[in-house]
């Protein structure tokens, strides 16, 4: 085990890119792409806007005297026909226009038109922002004409209270308790952990099977292979020291890939924390050890897999071309679950996940985290039943001569065994 670790680590192909990078891929990427969203806010805390007051009624002085007090709009007012020219000569980002009978129009019960244009000088994301920023003003500015007409026509009445009626206090049912919490802030923080879990599944199983493919064709390709058999050691001690230690080693790589990802997801979708009273979005200690049991069992018959399909490769480069073949058994249930529930599947795809024994540590993520231990108990003994199986054709494979004479070299336009 020691031996397979050290190569492992030593092997600039696995240090650099599997440990090294993810470390300095994502916090780079997190922070090239914080630049450039600090960017943007920066452009959207000053926007010029150009308003057309071609009213002149009290109500286009209310929407002008709004837009002059918000924080982050530099009002210029424009008139004449040739109202677009000049307000593109002062560099306006957008224009309000307001035409003539649009106070007459409220004044009679009627909508009024108000036309808005985005100057598109790039294609940034602050472009998209001044749309938003806008309509914000302009619904803000709506409700304040509201209140103004609902308190000149029916002064007895809270203006308040006839736009929003309704007081609506939101609360979540979560495992048969009530949660004192916001039903979209609630779902918001499951969906993002549930969104994770099959990403971190995904990763750890890719990262370790592709670390003990690598592994054996290394040794392979080196001939060291046949003089690690031909040591004073049980072929099965060998066996095991490589399933532990490509363990070991793909351990570290996801420690790599969850601080690095950690980073670069903390940018884009910042979770809110819910601390709801009466239920709870963590996940209990015996929940935890029964996802550890289904990881650790599907890790090991994923890496007993690999190693023998690794045996079969002539060098490293058709190990990784061979990595295919396990690669698209993870991806299939890690895609699938990260946008839906088993349930809520098709029974075909649900017959299908359940199959794949790389699925069921996915499975039992999102199943424990909803108190559903029955499922994952039932796809810890498949994985019992699976992994002695593998175990068992790898222990037979290690302890046969074909451990070093098995060959397939996949060429351009042909196979060859």
């Amino acid at each position: 085990m020691l031996k397979e670790i050290k190569e492992l680590v030593r092997d600039p192909r696995i240090l650099v890119g599997v440990i090294l990078v993810p470390l300095l891929i994502f916090p780079l990427m997190g922070g090239l792409s914080s630049i450039a969203m600090e960017s943007a806010q920066k452009e959207l805390a000053s926007i010029r806007v150009a308003l057309v007051d071609e009213d002149h009624s009290q109500y286009s002085s209310l929407v002008k005297d709004v837009l002059s007090r918000m924080p982050n709009v530099i009002l210029v007012d424009v008139e004449g026909a040739n109202w677009m020219d000049n307000a593109l000569a002062q560099d306006a980002r957008a224009i309000i226009r307001i035409p003539d009978g649009f106070g007459e129009n409220l004044s009679k019960g009627l909508r009024g038109n108000v036309e808005l244009y985005v100057v598109v000088k790039s294609l940034s994301m602050s472009e998209s922002g001044v749309q938003g920023a806008l309509s914000g003003a302009l619904s803000y500015i709506s409700r304040a004409l509201s209140t103004v007409i609902i308190g000149a026509y029916a002064p007895g009445l809270n203006a308040t209270n006839v736009l929003n009626p309704l007081i609506v206090e939101s609360r979540t049912v979560f495992k048969g308790e009530v949660v004192d919490a916001p039903p979209e802030r609630f779902v918001s923080s499951a969906i993002a952990q549930s969104f994770t879990m099959p990403i971190m599944m995904l990763i750890i199983m890719v990262l370790a099977s592709q670390t003990a493919v690598t592994s054996i064709a290394i040794e392979k390709e080196e001939k060291t292979l046949e003089t690690l058999l031909t040591l004073p050691v049980k072929r099965v001690t060998v066996l095991w020291g490589k399933l532990v230690g490509s363990t070991i080693v793909a351990a570290l790589a996801v420690l790599a890939y969850v601080a690095g990802f950690s980073y670069y997801m903390a940018v884009f979708l910042p979770v809110q924390q819910v601390s709801p009273s009466g239920a709870s979005l963590s996940v209990p200690v015996e929940g935890y050890l029964v996802l550890a049991t289904s990881l650790f069992l599907s890790l090991i018959s994923l890496l007993a897999l690999s190693l023998l399909i690794g045996a079969y490769a002539q060098d490293v480069r058709s190990a990784q071309s061979l990595f295919g073949l396990i690669f698209i058994p993870i991806l299939i249930p890690a895609f699938l679950l990260m946008y839906a529930d088993v349930s809520a599947l098709p029974l075909g795809l649900q017959i299908l996940l359940y199959v794949i024994p790389f699925s069921h540590p996915m499975i039992a993520a999102k199943a424990v985290f909803v108190g559903d231990y029955l499922t994952p108990l039932l796809g810890i003994l498949y994985n019992v039943a699976f992994t002695v199986l593998v175990l068992s054709i790898a222990t037979k494979f290690f302890s046969s001569e074909k451990v070093v004479t098995a060959r397939i070299a996949l060429r351009r336009g042909a196979e060859a065994t």
